[in-house]
C-alpha cells in the first residue's frame, strides 16, 4: 500500500506540473470530484457529485468556459483519510485543474498537507471545520465554519428554554464534531444552560445504540445535541424514541439529509438543525435548481448537492479569468466577486471563507421546513 501510494504521489505531482505548464487549448477542462460515493455516509458524496455534474452539464450547454467544455472526473474517497489521499492523487494524475471536495471535515483535513505540497486547489462544498478558517492557503469552501452554527444553536436552545443538554457525537469526524460540540457547550454554559453529559462514539466500529440510548436516558436531559451522520442519528433515534419522552433533538447540518427521514421515519419527526441550507428556500433560482435536479436525478437535492453545484459555478467563474488554467486560480477565486448563487448571493473572502445566512430547520412530515433565520455568519 505504501509503495503504491508513493507512486501515486509521484505520478500526480508530475502530471500536475505538466498541467501548470500547459497553455489554453480546445481540450476539455478537467475538474475533479472527491467524496464518499459508497458506504453509510454516501448520501453526502453521491448528492455532491450529482450537484457538481448538473452544474457541469449546464455550463457546457451555455458554451463552457472560454469555449471549452468542462469534464467532471469523480473518485470515491471511501470516507477514510487514506482513501481521500489516494482519490486526490488519482485525480491529479488524470490532469484535473482543481478538485471539488471533500464532503466531510476529517477527509479534508487529512489531504490538506498533500494539497499544499502539490500546489493543488481544493474547493469544498461542505467542509465546515473552523480549523481551516482564516488561512491564506489553497482551500476554499461554500459553507460556513460550524462554530458560528454552534453559537447560534446554543442561543436558540436557551431561548427555547430547553434546560439540560446531553451532547453526542462521532469521534471519527473529529475536526467537525469536536469544534461544534465544544463551541456549543461553551456558549450554552455562558447563556446559563446546564450540561447533562457527553458521549462520543466511533462510527467505524459497531455501535450498541441501546447502550448509548440508556446512557442518555440515565442522565435525564431535556435536549439532545447530536453531531452525527444521518444514518447514525436515525439509528440512535430508533433506540432512544425521543419524541415519545418529549426529548428535543438538535444538531448541525451534517445529518439533515433524506437518509435521516428515510431511515428514522416517525422517530426523527421534529428534529431541528442549524444550517446554511433550507430545503423550502423561496429564492427563485433555488426553486428552479431544485426542479432541474429532481428532473435530472429523480431525487430532492440536499445541502451537499446545492453547495457542490455552487462550487462548480464559482470554480468555472475563476477558470474563465485564468483561461481555463491553474495559474492565477487563487486570485481569481478570491477576487471579491458577488455570486448570485442558487441559494442566495454570496462571496468568498481573501481566505476562501464564505458569508451565508444561517437557518434553523425542522423535520416535519418527512421533509425539512424552515423555523427561523438566526443571522449571517461573519
Amino acid at each position: 500500500m505504501a509503495k503504491r501510494f508513493a507512486l501515486t504521489l509521484t505520478l500526480a505531482a508530475a502530471a500536475f506540473a505538466l498541467l501548470l505548464a500547459c497553455g489554453t487549448n480546445s481540450a476539455p477542462i478537467r475538474i475533479g470530484f472527491s467524496g464518499q460515493l459508497t458506504g453509510p455516509h454516501s448520501d453526502l458524496g453521491v448528492q455532491g457529485r450529482n450537484g457538481a455534474q448538473l452544474a457541469v452539464e449546464e455550463i457546457n450547454a451555455a458554451g463552457g468556459v472560454d469555449g471549452r467544455p468542462l469534464e467532471l472526473v469523480a473518485e470515491d474517497d471511501q470516507d477514510t483519510p487514506e482513501g481521500a489521499k489516494e482519490a486526490d492523487g488519482r485525480l491529479l494524475e488524470k490532469g484535473v485543474v482543481a478538485i471539488i471536495g471533500h464532503m466531510t471535515s476529517s477527509q479534508t483535513l487529512a489531504v490538506m498537507p498533500d494539497m499544499q505540497a502539490w500546489n493543488a486547489v481544493l474547493v469544498s462544498p461542505t467542509t465546515a471545520t473552523p480549523l481551516l478558517e482564516g488561512k491564506r492557503d489553497n482551500f476554499y469552501r461554500l459553507i460556513s465554519a460550524n462554530t458560528q452554527w454552534a453559537m447560534d444553536l446554543a442561543q436558540y436552545a436557551k431561548s427555547e428554554g430547553l434546560g439540560r443538554a446531553f451532547l453526542v457525537g462521532d469521534s471519527d469526524n473529529v475536526g467537525y464534531t469536536d469544534t461544534f460540540l465544544n463551541t456549543f457547550e461553551k456558549r450554552y454554559r455562558a447563556e446559563g444552560g446546564e450540561l447533562a453529559g457527553k458521549r462520543l462514539f466511533s462510527s467505524k466500529q459497531a455501535v450498541r445504540w441501546a447502550e448509548v440510548a440508556g446512557e442518555i436516558n440515565a442522565a435525564k436531559p431535556t435536549v439532545l445535541i447530536a453531531c452525527t451522520s444521518a444514518r447514525d442519528l436515525a439509528r440512535l433515534a430508533q433506540a432512544l424514541r425521543p419524541t415519545e419522552r418529549g426529548l428535543r433533538v438538535l444538531g448541525p447540518a451534517w445529518p439533515s439529509t433524506r437518509d435521516l427521514v428515510n431511515t428514522g421515519g416517525k422517530d426523527v419527526e421534529g428534529f431541528e438543525f442549524v444550517s446554511n441550507y433550507a430545503e423550502d428556500n423561496p429564492h427563485p433560482p433555488f426553486a428552479a435548481f431544485r426542479e432541474r435536479y429532481r428532473k435530472r436525478f429523480g431525487w430532492t437535492p440536499n445541502f451537499a448537492a446545492a453547495f457542490a453545484y455552487e462550487s462548480v459555478s464559482v470554480l468555472a467563474h475563476a477558470l474563465g479569468k485564468t483561461g481555463g488554467g491553474r495559474k492565477g486560480l487563487e486570485t481569481a477565486l478570491t477576487d471579491g466577486a458577488r455570486h448570485e448563487g442558487i441559494i442566495g448571493p454570496f462571496s468568498l473572502d481573501a481566505n476562501g471563507d464564505i458569508r451565508r445566512p444561517i437557518f434553523i430547520i425542522q423535520v416535519q412530515r418527512g421533509g425539512f421546513v424552515t423555523k427561523t433565520t438566526t443571522g449571517v455568519a461573519p
